[in-house]
């Protein structure tokens, strides 16, 4: 990571505002100093962000591969449980619908 910190820029804002030739060269070695090395560029950020992005799309496949394969795990239940709700339902329906006839006593 690294940028341009105009010194020649900064040497002649900091002589107009009145300061001293040693508290220019100061200041300007203190700001260049603290930004060297420590100031993303916009290059920087796109690797970063091209990085981020890869890995949330690896991160988003692999959930998705995930979710598929617990579903088919889950399948044959569901099934089930479907199939023998269907079936209760049609047994309580049809003694609902239908009385049961007790046989004759003999």
């Amino acid at each position: 990571m690294s940028t341009t910190f105009d010194t020649y820029a900064a040497v002649k804002n900091l002589e107009r505002a009145g300061f001293q030739e040693a508290q220019v060269e100061a200041v300007v070695r203190t700001v260049g100093d603290a930004i060297d090395g420590r100031v993303a560029t916009k290059a920087d950020l796109a690797t970063v962000r091209a990085e981020i992005k890869a890995d949330m799309q690896a991160n988003s496949a692999a959930l998705k591969a995930d979710m598929q394969s617990d579903l088919f795990k889950a399948a044959p239940a569901i099934v089930g449980l479907t199939s023998g709700l269907t079936v209760a339902l049609t047994v309580a329906l049809l003694n609902w619908l239908i009385p049961s006839v007790a046989p004759p006593s003999p």
